[in-house]
């Protein structure tokens, strides 16, 4: 899934031998852990979006009677446009927010169930 130097992939994979589990494994809670570690980027960003947005309904609203206009086919456009990049922006922020992943609880749950249990040695 990535491409790593290869002093840090022959380090992934110590790491994954030594979990009893594979590189993949160990990239994603890498990646899981530093994502939840920024929800006040995540936050920001929200509300960056929101302005945005907001911005754009503000524009539209100001200008609602020229693009309204039947003789102006610029305002269609210019309306459709601004209705197109509201609705990305949207998406946008519902892509970004964080949805909590039972994905660590079951890898944990995984290794406690194990027959033969071994301490890491730190």
């Amino acid at each position: 899934m990535f491409r790593l130097p290869g002093h840090v992939r022959v380090e992934l994979e110590k790491v994954a031998e030594r979990l009893e589990v594979s590189a993949n494994i160990v990239a994603k809670l890498i990646v899981t852990r530093e994502v939840t570690r920024i929800p006040t980027m995540l936050e920001e960003h929200d509300r960056q979006l929101a302005n945005m947005h907001q911005f754009l309904r503000e524009l539209a609203f100001r200008n609602e009677d020229f693009l309204a206009k039947p003789s102006s086919s610029g305002g269609a456009a210019i309306m459709e446009r601004l209705t197109a990049v509201m609705a990305a922006l949207d998406a946008i922020r519902d892509a970004s927010f964080v949805r909590p992943s039972p994905f660590i609880t079951d890898l944990i749950r995984k290794h406690d169930d194990r027959p033969i249990q071994t301490l890491l040695s730190i």
